[in-house]
């Protein structure tokens, strides 16, 4: 299943997207998989947080960051763990209504998290996987990239909120941002450094 998070996987980052992330921008590529299983909607999105990588995965494996952090979040709570996995339930929503889910959490390293919707346990989507990922980037900052995709099922659910939560899912680099920025106070970055800075994927 984690196959098709390599596939949503950007190759590089070109002259103007380095130039867009020093600016502040949130740099998205949406991507549509249409696989044997069903129809999946996502993307990849990168942002630089000012802010060193051990600080960012540390926010990104803290459960009780996941209701900044993750958009439109009602409920986020630890319901199992296992050596370096954990089980998170998940309810996001708004005012036409809310879907729940437990998410499967791997930090597989210093730099990397993955995760993917345990099938196992009710789940008001049909399936979701994806990825964090962070890099130096510039002086004390972090490069972050999100990818992740979902399939939302069949019906009018995916026909009415398909596009809005691809939108909000690519914007999750950015809430990142914030919630850790305002937690540990702003760190100012080189320009001319981070423009250089080499991102290896």
């Amino acid at each position: 299943m984690l196959a098709g998070v390599g596939r949503a996987r950007a190759d590089g980052l070109s002259a103007d997207e380095r130039a867009r992330l020093a600016r502040g921008e949130v740099v998205k590529r949406e991507v549509t998989l249409d696989l044997d299983h069903g129809h999946y909607v996502g993307g990849v999105s990168y942002a630089i947080i000012q802010a060193a990588p051990e600080s960012v995965i540390a926010a990104l494996g803290d459960v009780a960051a996941y209701r900044s952090i993750l958009p439109l979040t009602l409920e986020a709570r630890q319901v199992d763990r296992r050596g370096a996995e954990t089980w998170i339930a998940l309810r996001h929503g708004g005012k036409l209504g809310s879907a729940a889910y437990t998410m499967r959490v791997r930090k597989e390293s210093r730099t990397l998290i993955r995760f993917w919707l345990d099938p196992q346990r009710p789940h008001d989507v049909d399936d979701a996987w994806g990825y964090f990922r962070v890099q130096p980037f510039g002086d004390g900052a972090t490069l972050l990239t999100y990818g992740a995709v979902v399939n939302l099922g069949f019906g009018i659910t995916r026909l009415l909120f398909e596009t809005r939560v691809r939108d909000l899912a690519l914007n999750t680099p950015a809430l990142v941002r914030r919630y850790v920025e305002d937690r540990r106070g702003p760190v100012r970055v080189a320009q001319g450094r981070a423009r250089t800075t080499s991102v290896r994927r």
